[in-house]
């Protein structure tokens, strides 16, 4: 059988098992990592280090859902694009649901921007060092006409990150056997520009700034636990 079978198979028993878990257990403890409330406009800061917010604004976001389906599905959004002192641009898009069991499942970059007319290429798993920890992220690149768009996110359930369908339905069950139910936020950076390498270097420069910038008791709501 060939390696796509195999994954078919392998894809195909995930589903049906999340199915039959769904069905013979009721998850009802909600998670609250924090036992509060936060606010993603107040965790994430408009200026740090080099980077604010562009006040020009002259790049569109990508975001597939209109306003009723946001407030359905999540609790919380945020996008905004940045500029550096060298003119550098990043965009960053975040979403945050209280409820992975329900309707949440957040929506992943290579279903959005496919649903926004873009093709994807090869998608990557990698991490990105920190300084305050090793992220565990996808890369992909999205193509439209003449805009390529490198694209780094993840995804975090409950206290986890992970990326990718498979590592989101693993961990939601693993949750959903304990009897609870994760709260998810989406993390999504991109940059506009052909060079893929370059793109990344920023995006992680980037992510290295705001991170150390967020407060230190808030960044459990962006990155959950972090590897070290």
């Amino acid at each position: 059988m060939k390696k796509n079978s195999y994954l078919s198979v392998i894809l195909a028993a995930l589903m049906v098992s999340a199915v039959i878990l769904t069905r013979i257990m009721t998850p009802t403890a909600m998670i609250d990592p924090q036992q509060g409330k936060f606010n993603l406009e107040a965790i994430i800061p408009h200026k740090f280090s080099n980077w604010k917010i562009d006040p020009l604004n002259t790049v569109p976001v990508v975001n597939p859902d209109t306003l009723w389906l946001i407030n359905k599905i999540y609790n919380q959004t945020l996008s905004h694009t940045y500029i550096n002192n060298e003119g550098e641009r990043v965009m960053i898009s975040v979403a945050y649901g209280k409820d992975q069991n329900k309707d949440l499942y957040v929506h992943r970059p290579e279903n959005c921007y496919v649903a926004n007319g873009f093709e994807i290429g090869e998608m990557t798993r990698t991490y990105i060092n920190t300084t305050i920890g090793r992220i565990p992220v996808m890369h992909l690149v999205a193509k439209q006409g003449s805009r390529t768009e490198p694209i780094t996110y993840w995804i975090r359930v409950g206290d986890s990150l992970t990326r990718g369908w498979v590592e989101q339905t693993l961990t939601t069950i693993g949750y959903e056997l304990t009897g609870n139910v994760p709260d998810g936020l989406l993390f999504r950076i991109s940059t506009i520009s052909n060079d893929e390498q370059d793109s990344y270097r920023i995006q992680q420069a980037f992510l290295t700034a705001m991170l150390q910038a967020v407060r230190s008791e808030d960044r459990h709501w962006l990155v959950g636990q972090l590897l070290q």
